[in-house]
């Protein structure tokens, strides 16, 4: 039996990332990893696309904060979804068997993010339950590249582009 927690993030959606970095480390002693540049090949919310979202974790956690760039006005990650959790997030060993017990219970998927057209996920949003709280669930093969970003403050396998700093177009604008 596994006795690792699966519960171990927030996702917090923000206009400006950096502004949301100081302002969550000021009020809640918070520190953040480099923000890095994360693509996302084949992400459906609803229409498939690819997007690169602009994100940041707390080194404090679990449960970590994770801070999400808004991007445009439609999407999981949109203008519409910020300033509020957007999710709670927990690590997922059977992601293919997850979705199928959601989809058994009636519960909706609003997002998932997979490396191309019928890929098992890496991630799934659920869609809002009664009190409005949406579930993250990650792969448990992602679990050693987040936890080794948190650790190191570098994005594994993140380029120059993929770093604070890159050109990105202006908050609300899409990358896709």
């Amino acid at each position: 039996m596994n006795d690792d927690p699966t519960y171990f993030h927030i996702g917090v959606v923000v206009r400006d990332l950096p502004k949301a970095i100081e302002d969550f480390s000021r009020v809640l002693g918070l520190t953040f990893t480099t923000p890095a540049r994360v693509p996302n090949p084949w992400l459906e919310d609803p229409e498939p696309h690819e997007q690169t979202v602009h994100v940041a974790f707390s080194k404090e956690g679990p449960p970590y904060y994770e801070l999400i760039e808004s991007r445009g006005d439609s999407g999981i990650f949109s203008t519409r979804e910020e300033n509020k959790i957007l999710y709670l997030g927990l690590w997922e060993a059977d992601m293919a068997g997850r979705i199928k017990a959601l989809e058994a219970a009636g519960i909706g998927i609003d997002a998932a993010s997979r490396s191309g057209p019928g890929a098992t996920p890496d991630w799934i949003i659920t869609a809002p339950d009664v009190l409005g709280i949406r579930l993250e669930y990650v792969d448990l093969a992602e679990k050693p590249i987040i936890e080794g970003w948190i650790a190191t403050d570098v994005f594994p396998g993140a380029g120059p582009a993929a770093r604070e700093g890159a050109a990105d177009p202006a908050p609300g604008r899409d990358a896709s």
